[in-house]
């Protein structure tokens, strides 16, 4: 059978065992795959702590494509603040995680917000790349917060949003994330800057557009698109309903679910037909038809 493990880092990874292996045989197996040592790790299962090295994954109730998270001795707690209000939990360990530019691909990894757009600030100072995170002042506790390298204001009739970016990122890049904010799945934009409209293709600095930089953006439908309505439903039996053009990714749709709803991207799963889904697969690819549902389903892991 097959078991997700779930790291303090961020780190997922599938383990083929045997309902009757011992918990020891599975912390070797996870030795081999991530080096962690045998004595230093611990295993959660249904929030609950398993700790009897000699006891089976059937002893403990363990099944096919159950999680269990993985914590290592030495781990710290930290928050993170993003932007548009989402805040994040995450367990380190200094003696893995040794540099600000790793923790900057574990937010990465758990909000898909881009390792190279994000600044960190530790007391409202920034922490650079290099520097290490034992002598950055980050300990068990710390709150830091997450900005990125520049922001721009997008025009949307009258109404103006952030959109945190950097001076290179292409103009599509930019319309993804106005379309995941606003929740455009089914409409085509165009950026305007002094009248003139902005090429997919070309870059942010092509246009001259600096930190602080407004932009217009408009929307029409897509007309030449097939649509269909589908809504996600949370374990709570709380839906939420969206239009989407049937190539949408599921990347894309949980994206939305992020920005909206302040749900890490990481920290739930979606799953159609009773079955988890690929983050790159389609609507259209998943056979998803006007009127589904999809389950949202929150990892156990909090990761």
């Amino acid at each position: 059978m097959r078991i997700e493990i779930h790291s303090f880092n961020g780190v997922h990874f599938d383990l083929d065992v045997e309902e009757s292996e011992t918990l020891k045989n599975v912390k070797q197996k996870i030795r081999s795959k991530v080096n962690y040592p045998v004595t230093q790790q611990s295993l959660i299962f249904n929030y609950n702590k398993i700790d009897d090295d000699d006891k089976t994954l059937s002893a403990y109730g363990i099944e096919d494509g159950a999680s269990l998270q993985l914590r290592i001795a030495g781990e710290w707690k930290i928050t993170v603040e993003l932007m548009n209000d989402l805040v994040i939990s995450m367990e380190i360990n200094p003696n893995y995680t040794r540099s600000i530019r790793e923790l900057k691909y574990i937010i990465q990894h758990k909000t898909q917000t881009r390792a190279e757009i994000q600044r960190l600030f530790l007391n409202g100072n920034e922490l650079l790349d290099e520097a290490y995170i034992c002598e950055a002042g980050i300990q068990d506790g710390t709150v830091l917060v997450c900005r990125p390298k520049m922001e721009i204001l997008v025009n949307i009739s009258g109404r103006k949003i952030t959109v945190g970016t950097k001076e290179d990122d292409l103009i599509k890049e930019v319309k993804r994330q106005i379309r995941v904010m606003e929740e455009l799945l089914s409409h085509k934009l165009r950026l305007m800057l002094n009248g003139t409209e902005l090429d997919n293709m070309k870059r942010l600095c092509d246009y001259g557009i600096v930190d602080g930089s407004e932009i217009e953006m408009y929307k029409e439908p897509y007309t030449n698109a097939d649509f269909v309505n589908i809504a996600v439903l949370d374990q709570g039996g709380t839906g939420y309903h969206f239009k989407v053009k049937m190539a949408t990714s599921i990347r894309s749709l949980k994206l939305v679910l992020q920005d909206k709803y302040k749900i890490p991207y990481a920290q739930f799963r979606l799953l159609f037909g009773g079955n988890r889904i690929n983050d790159f697969d389609t609507i259209q690819n998943l056979g998803i038809h006007d009127g589904d549902e999809l389950e949202m389903f929150l990892c156990q892991c909090g990761c």
